[in-house]
């Protein structure tokens, strides 16, 4: 059977999939991926790790291609953990280890250098994820290892680097760095300019689903994959999520609950707001428009591991779900704002933190656990009522994925606060599915040509949660009570971070 190959390097892991043209899931390999805090607020992971760990995971898969008889893949595409990103010398080494897309150690630089006008270019508002700001931070705190730097590159770009031996990237997986010009998808002279490097210091630019290059054969004996394998260009996690639930044309919408939340429609124009970031789109020459909140399941395990004390197994978070189903809707008058790293969409905060507000004596694990799932609920709603407000045009069509879409409870609750109808993907490895209908589209698999046709092939709804009509009146008396939440917390959250 024919394949191609599509590897997800997340901030937790490198999973390989290899998928049919039906978007099938034949052979699947996974190696973990950890990460160091060296100072509160900070994130890094060597960019070795990111290579052993997808040379690990695409040696299983196509082990398990061959125990199966099945021929090699026709394509490799790439996607990854997005503004994450890291610097290499002249001989390709990493000067220090790569900075995380969670990193908020970059305050002063966001309020010194954040602005309109790089807001207008590069399509993020100033905060805490875009690594513009890290690598001014970089600059101004670590210069001599910012003077050896010879290439700035995404954890795509760094991956490929690896399998083809090329300083090469798609536009829709340098675009988080916030160094692009969003209108031309080309390198901004002026946003680099600020970071202090110059445009030999960064990839070439390649449209999203097009050949980038070929596997080498140092690469191949690493990996075990062809030698002159295609690799085609890829695109961030959040836009692949979107693309592997066939979200290609506006008035649809993805809900990736991974580690972060991400919300994202479809635009054919280049458009900015506070209310979401403008992504490029894994359709080249379009655009992802992306609400965020930076802490969407990790808002789940940390509850789960520091508060609940639970392991990280199925059943605790089963566990957490029954705790949660427990509670009636609105907590017994606990709320949670789910800002545990940073207020990102709308108010894009790097001071924000999060909150249980309305916490009383007869509170318990149940009344927080629901408090939570309400609070990442209730956040969600604020990010659809804008970015239906800004577009002017209605979501209708909602498709969720990632590990938190598994949770009924979770599901069901946000089907109630939204009051709409809330689909869950059909495939689990939903960001490896995108990377695969680039994949396909980049080689034209088994004759397929059409984007939008090979995602709506390969992609599928397992359950659809519809809301219960009976929540409709207490859901939005809690929501116009979340909404006030952050606006009376904003100059507390300012007050305490001198304390961090």
């Amino acid at each position: 059977m024919a394949s191609i190959l599509a590897l997800d390097c997340s901030t937790t892991a490198a999973k390989a999939v290899a998928f049919d043209a039906d978007g099938r899931a034949i052979a699947t390999g996974r190696a973990k991926l950890s990460r160091s805090s060296p100072q509160p607020g900070w994130g890094e992971q060597h960019a070795e790790s990111w290579w052993k760990a997808a040379a690990t995971a695409i040696r299983d898969v196509m082990q398990q291609l061959a125990d199966l008889d099945e021929e090699p893949p026709a394509a490799l595409s790439i996607t990854h953990q997005r503004e994450t990103f890291v610097c290499l010398d002249v001989d390709g080494v990493e000067v220090r280890p790569g900075i995380l897309w969670l990193d908020t150690r970059a305050h002063k630089q966001i309020a010194e250098s954040g602005s309109a006008e790089v807001h207008r270019v590069s399509g993020k508002p100033p905060g805490t994820t875009p690594s513009l700001y890290k690598l001014i931070w970089l600059k101004d705190n670590e210069p001599e290892a910012y003077a050896r730097t010879a290439m700035v590159l995404d954890v795509g770009g760094y991956l490929i680097y690896r399998l083809t031996g090329e300083f090469a990237t798609s536009a829709a997986s340098a675009d988080p760095l916030s160094m692009l010009d969003m209108a031309t998808f080309t390198w901004s002279d002026e946003l680099l300019g600020m970071a202090g490097l110059t445009s030999s210091q960064v990839p070439r630019i390649v449209a999203p689903g097009a050949i980038i290059s070929q596997v080498t054969a140092q690469a191949a004996a690493e990996t075990g994959l062809p030698e002159g394998l295609p690799i085609v260009a890829g695109a961030g996690d959040g836009q692949s999520a979107g693309l592997g639930a066939a979200v290609v044309a506006p008035g649809n919408a993805y809900l990736s609950l991974g580690t972060s939340l991400t919300l994202g429609v479809h635009s054919p124009a280049y458009r900015t707001s506070n209310a979401y970031r403008t992504l490029s789109s894994p359709i080249a020459g379009s655009y992802t428009l992306e609400g965020l909140v930076a802490s969407g399941a990790l808002s789940i395990t940390w509850f789960r591991e520091q508060v609940a004390q639970l392991a990280d197994t199925p059943s605790a978070d089963a566990s957490l779900g029954d705790l949660a189903a427990s509670v009636p809707a609105g907590s017994r008058g606990l709320l949670f704002l789910p800002y545990l790293t940073s207020a990102e969409t709308p108010y894009w905060d790097a001071s924000a933190r999060a909150a249980f507000v309305g916490l009383g004596d007869y509170h318990g694990l149940g009344d927080m656990a629901r408090a939570i799932f309400e609070g990442l609920g209730l956040e969600v709603r604020l990010l659809v009522e804008a970015i239906e407000e800004e577009t002017g045009t209605p979501i209708a069509d909602l498709t969720a994925m990632g590990g938190a879409s598994q949770s009924e409870v979770l599901m069901q609750i946000l089907a109630d606060i939204l009051q709409r109808d809330v689909k869950v993907a059909a495939e689990t490895e939903t960001v490896a599915l995108g990377a695969g209908i680039l994949a396909a589209f980049g080689v034209s698999f088994e004759g397929q040509t059409d984007i939008g046709e090979i995602a709506r092939r390969m992609t599928g709804v397992s359950k659809v949660y519809s809301p219960a009509n009976d929540m409709e009146e207490t859901y939005s008396a809690l929501f116009a009570v979340y909404k006030t939440l952050y606006p009376s917390l904003r100059e507390a959250f300012v007050g305490l971070a001198r304390f961090r």
